[in-house]
């Protein structure tokens, strides 16, 4: 089967406007028949309302709201995503300073309740080389900083290297809910699932699956504009926290019950810190 990375690329947008084919256009030229990218959520259920107040929409548009990948708010100007979500926003729109997050938001195309913010700087992990199994990770700075509440708010790193074998997650994404689809649902998904044992996610992948030590793998199907989305364990009276970012998968989405790899974010908390450290004293 082939692999997919859970990018975004503008595949699709919720409604039938000109973003859509343009979206479309842009998806053929720049990929064309052979590359499989693939990022939502398929057999999972609708999110209850400020179920996910951490969770963002990467916006492939200066304009306008044209969900392309989805990201983690973790700081009031801060926002963790994937690595290959920025590599397509830079190819897409040119540069991914510039563009938009929307957050605060269950139904994405109700931007009114939106808080909208600009990305003025995008880093990437410099391991990260496009291929599956790098260091997929990305910190984003935002401005005007986040007005917490309700809403908006951030989700919980985790502590380095801490480990969450065997507990329930929960992977929330706008991605397509259909492996057959072309629009990116409206409504956000959420779907649940044990995160696997480094030894049940080799059983679950072909023998030459390109894990690294530094992923983790849950049975959900994320897919088309599931990429970059937030992996959290969810625990009564306490805030969730971050597990993975949703990276990459084999197509077609779910396929045969294959996991989903997410990047393990446990395995990046002096690498976040570095970075905002390094941005608070530039700037």
């Amino acid at each position: 089967m082939k692999v997919f990375a859970l990018v975004l690329l503008f595949a699709a947008v919720a409604c039938a406007t000109p973003i859509d084919i343009l979206g479309k256009l842009l998806y053929d030229r720049l990929t064309g028949p052979a590359v499989d990218i693939n990022p939502f959520i398929i057999d999972g259920e609708n999110a209850a309302e400020k179920s996910a107040p951490y969770l963002v929409s990467l916006s492939a548009s200066k304009l306008v709201a044209a969900h392309s990948c989805a990201g983690t708010i973790i700081g009031k100007e801060w926002v963790l995503t994937a690595a290959h979500c920025v590599n397509e926003l830079n190819q897409l729109a040119g540069n991914i300073v510039g563009l938009t997050v929307y957050a605060g938001l269950t139904d994405r195309t109700n931007e009114e309740n939106a808080q909208i913010r600009t990305i003025d700087f995008a880093f990437n992990h410099k391991q990260f080389t496009g291929a599956e199994g790098s260091d997929d990770i990305a910190l984003l700075h935002v401005t005007p900083a986040f007005e917490f509440g309700a809403n908006v708010k951030a989700a919980a790193l985790p502590y380095l290297k801490e480990e969450f074998d065997g507990e329930t997650s929960a992977n929330y994404g706008w991605g397509l809910d259909n492996a057959e689809g072309s629009l990116y649902v409206k409504d956000l998904k959420v779907a649940k699932s044990d995160v696997l044992t480094a030894e049940e996610c080799k059983a679950a992948l072909p023998s030459d699956a390109p894990v690294s030590s530094k992923q983790i793998c849950v049975k959900v199907a994320a897919c088309y504009g599931d990429g970059g989305s937030p992996l959290v364990v969810e625990r009564d009276g306490d805030v969730a926290e971050l597990v993975g970012i949703t990276s990459w998968g084999y197509m077609p989405c779910g396929y045969n019950n294959r996991p989903t790899i997410y990047t393990a974010v446990s395995q990046y908390v002096d690498w976040i810190n570095e970075v905002q450290w390094a941005y608070n004293v530039l700037h």
